[in-house]
């Protein structure tokens, strides 16, 4: 094994390198299931990882380590950030959250290692290594016979991680439950990868009826194992909602709060539900009572926010829309500020201020947007997608906004505000008249 020098870490042989690597290429961690950072929003993840590990004891499930495995999650995140120290520190805290428990440490162990590795402390690398052949979970075995915890980390990291691995997520969960068919918690997590690969099924077009939905079954499945899992309801919901059951939908609703008041998953699933069938009053009165318990989430002030304006917007000038928009603000801006690494919030509070005719403060965050250099191409599509709109509903400046559309396309279609800037040049040609009907045309048909 590699050792460190008396002045630091030590660079050591190639051969030992190479050795080391191939150790650390074996282990079963996130850093060896295929996690990229081209498969997400790494802002967006580390804003849902911190969520949960902030929550209160209460507000959690107590038959899992969730803060444990989300500790490892975030840890792996910030690795993809580029920042292995507070990885480190992460992984520091995962540790204690499972030091009761040897087999929920084999993840945390390998993950440890891989970092000091990268970091170039391989003689600490090796230590985590040690520590892994003490408990025989190094060699990795072979995946029968690898421990029920291992599997059930490396299933839910799938499945929470990206949509492109929710059918790997499936198959890991379905592995587990060939040894283990009644156990409740890999009941739930499968049902939930069959649940989410179905939608993105249907999101492509495929048709599942209700009667023949593996989801559904599962779900149910896992209901009965674990029937007070507020969380398993609100899927549910989801499915019948889907396939105009909205009843039987509207209950499973109202039992998951019932049982869940406190979970802040639930709520928050709770809450995008019911905005989506436009019972707003409902779904900011579960939300805002869970900020009392966690004021600290960007998702929350997101979700509150967002439910103001869709209120404001379907008030059909039975409401003080604008004093709704105006309530929304705060929240918008919480969520920015607790979350200042994500752009698309910034792109919103940006609107919501044109929105209630505040163009100066608008105008300045967009140009403050434009000015800044580290944009990812996605982002700036979005920033040139908003702007426009920003300029054509706004500002009344369609010039403007069609140049701003054109911008965005020429970005390349690398997010769905490509098709979005596509569509309003569309639409331009097709409400505006002859107004640069020509030159739009002209530009379209070059892609």
């Amino acid at each position: 094994m590699h050792n460190m020098g008396p002045n630091g870490p030590s660079a050591g042989s190639g051969e030992e390198n190479e050795n080391l690597r191939s150790d650390l290429e074996k282990l079963e961690c996130h850093f060896t299931w295929g996690l990229t950072a081209q498969d997400v929003n790494l802002n967006f993840l580390e804003a849902k990882f911190r969520d949960v590990v902030s929550l209160p004891e209460d507000s959690l499930p107590q038959e899992i380590n969730l803060k444990g495995r989300t500790y490892n999650h975030l840890a792996y995140v910030k690795h993809l950030q580029g920042c292995n120290q507070e990885a480190l520190g992460y992984l520091g805290k995962a540790n204690k959250e499972n030091e009761d428990n040897a087999k929920s440490c084999i993840v945390t162990y390998g993950n440890l290692a891989w970092v000091h590795h990268l970091m170039g402390d391989d003689r600490e690398a090796n230590t985590y290594l040690r520590r892994l052949e003490s408990n025989e979970s190094f060699p990795t075995p072979p995946p029968a016979a690898l421990h029920r915890e291992v599997f059930g980390e490396k299933a839910w990291s799938l499945l929470n991680f990206s949509k492109n691995h929710y059918q790997d997520a499936k198959e890991c969960f379905y592995e587990s439950l060939q040894r283990e068919p009644d156990d409740k918690e890999l009941n739930t997590g499968y049902a939930f990868s069959l649940f989410r690969w179905d939608g993105w099924r249907i999101k492509n077009g495929e048709k599942i009826p209700l009667s023949t939905s593996r989801s559904v079954r599962q779900l149910k499945k896992a209901q009965e194992l674990d029937p007070d899992n507020g969380m398993i309801m609100v899927y549910l919901a989801l499915v019948f909602q889907n396939n105009g059951k909205k009843l039987v939908a509207g209950n499973y609703i109202k039992k998951a709060l019932e049982v869940s008041p406190n979970n802040f998953c639930v709520v928050l699933r709770v809450g995008k539900f019911l905005r989506k069938v436009k019972n707003y009053d409902m779904a900011l009165h579960a939300l805002e009572k869970m900020l009392k318990i966690v004021p600290d989430s960007a998702r929350l002030h997101h979700e509150i926010s967002n439910n103001y304006r869709w209120k404001a917007i379907r008030g059909n000038g039975l409401q003080d829309d604008r004093e709704l928009i105006l309530r929304s603000i705060p929240h918008k801006e919480e969520e920015v500020r607790l979350n200042p690494s994500y752009f698309y919030p910034q792109l919103e509070l940006a609107m919501r201020y044109a929105e209630v005719k505040d163009m100066e403060r608008a105008e300045g965050m967009f140009q403050e947007m434009f000015a800044r250099y580290d944009l990812k191409p996605a982002d700036r599509q979005a920033l040139h997608r908003m702007y426009g709109d920003f300029q054509k509903y706004h500002m009344d400046s369609m010039r403007t906004a069609v140049t701003h559309y054109m911008e965005g396309m020429r970005l390349q279609n690398i997010s769905t505000d490509w098709e979005k800037c596509r569509t309003r040049l569309l639409q331009i040609t097709e409400s505006q008249g002859t107004f640069m009907h020509f030159e739009i045309k002209k530009f379209l048909s070059s892609f």
